[in-house]
């Protein structure tokens, strides 16, 4: 019967719960086309106990020939693990383009639990034919919404959701993505604290809901640019503005320029060494290219007016001498530059080694005057001197012997709680005893602390 149409009652059929669509939608045009033609795809489905089957692949279609009354439907039966079935209900509704991007989240999520080693993002998303890009995105999205979710706004997600809809709070899934990885940004989470980005997010969806997906990426991008801007003018503010400044004026403009083709070739390379498109690593290109021109005429400023030791060093170790490095040496008299200077060209430290080095040839201690150490001195050698005299007294050799008895006997207490006689294995704690006067262990601690302590009150 495995791989073969057969006919199946439908009162013998259940849906899995590991097919992976669970909403049915509007089945009326399909009712009335089973009515008129029958079923013309067979389900797929896998046995149960008793006889019974479970819908793998088709659900919709179990569902309209319920409604049009039949008393069987045509299925191919497969013997299928639980991991399989979800695969199998993923490919065959993913292929169609039957599934909505929440359901595909909740069925990773799924497999996932059921095999957390076996079904990588990688993994999953090759077994139903798709890139772990594709995936990533789905779950950063799917992240997003449980979170929302958790502070009580019942946001959904699609693929393409309409106007009206998104007016009504469902989404691009790639929007959402796109604010969660803004977030996540270094240059936000600098500037605004963990307990605000709940507040954050949900602002977020509210000013980027109803409008096109350009402009949406347009504010997510400009609200990186200038977090501060919230913790200046506060959330609503501060959002109202960023986004009605990034529809004047919006971030990520198409750039369209030469490039030479030995400058091209290693951005194609780099990105075939990342395995990201061209067009994602591109910006971060530029923003480093940009980054790295600041400091170069920075530095080409600060040096200007610099001593030509500084200079020297400055053109032979380009990492190290930075900005930051450069102004903290011109602080410096021209001896401690020189002493900096030389510290730096042996050793070659990193910016933040440099700066520290710096900074503790600034800080100098003052000595207190040669007198002054020499009676410094003579003190602490006369109680040297005092103590060794002390100690060498009788009653406080006694005093010092009853206190390592003491300690010894202590010691001793410890380790006996895990001893026992090796032959019979009786007698764990205090077996043990001084034999000349037949005095147990736990007994010669409590004589001999108490010892001790007489010692004590004698001063």
């Amino acid at each position: 019967m495995a791989g073969q149409v057969v006919e199946i009652p439908l009162d013998r059929l259940e849906v899995s719960k590991f097919n992976v669509r669970k909403e049915i939608g509007d089945i009326s045009e399909l009712v009335d086309s089973i009515k008129a033609v029958g079923v013309l795809q067979p389900i797929i489905v896998r046995p149960a106990e008793k006889g019974r089957y479970e819908v793998i692949v088709g659900s919709r279609r179990f569902a309209a020939a319920q409604k049009a009354k039949l008393k069987t439907i045509p299925a191919i039966v497969k013997e299928m693990s639980d991991d399989e079935a979800i695969i199998e209900s993923l490919s065959e509704n993913i292929q169609r383009g039957d599934l909505e991007i929440e359901e595909i989240a909740e069925a990773y999520n799924l497999i996932r639990r059921l095999s957390p080693k076996t079904w990588t993002q990688e993994a999953f998303a090759s077994k139903v034919g798709k890139s772990q890009k594709w995936l990533s995105t789905i779950m950063t999205a799917y992240q997003l919404l449980i979170k929302l979710r958790q502070v009580g706004k019942q946001y959904k997600m699609k693929l393409h959701p309409t106007e009206e809809e998104q007016k009504k709070g469902v989404l691009p899934y790639t929007v959402l993505a796109e604010i969660e990885h803004a977030l996540k940004a270094k240059e936000v989470r600098k500037v605004i604290p963990e307990e605000k980005m709940d507040e954050i997010r949900v602002g977020l969806v509210e000013v980027i809901k109803g409008e096109s997906q350009e402009n949406a990426k347009s504010i997510i991008n400009y609200f990186k640019m200038y977090p501060e801007k919230i913790m200046e003018k506060g959330i609503e503010e501060g959002l109202k503005e960023i986004k009605d400044l990034a529809l004047k004026e919006k971030t990520g403009v198409p750039l369209k320029t030469y490039v030479p083709a030995s400058v091209m070739r290693k951005v194609k390379e780099t990105a075939e060494e990342l395995g990201k498109p061209v067009e994602v690593i591109l910006p971060t290109i530029l923003e480093r290219g940009i980054e790295e021109e600041a400091r170069k005429v920075e530095v080409e400023r600060l040096l200007e007016k610099a001593p030509a030791q500084v200079v020297k060093v400055a053109q032979r170790l380009e990492s190290t001498m930075t900005p930051k490095v450069i102004r903290s040496l011109l602080e410096l008299p021209e001896e401690r530059q020189r002493e900096a200077l030389g510290l730096i060209e042996s050793l070659r430290p990193t910016e933040e080694e440099a700066l520290s080095y710096i900074e503790s040839i600034k800080a100098e201690v003052s000595m207190p005057p040669e007198k002054e150490i020499e009676a410094i001195k003579k003190r602490y050698e006369e109680v040297q001197q005092k103590i060794s005299e002390i100690i060498q007294r009788p009653e406080v050799r006694a005093r010092g012997e009853l206190f390592r008895n003491w300690h010894s006997h202590y010691i001793i207490a410890q380790g006996l709680q895990d001893a026992f006689c090796p032959v019979c294995g009786r007698e764990r704690t205090g077996s043990l005893v001084w034999s000349c006067c037949g005095l147990p262990a736990k007994e010669a601690l409590k004589v001999a602390g108490d010892k001790f302590e007489e010692s004590q009150k004698k001063d």
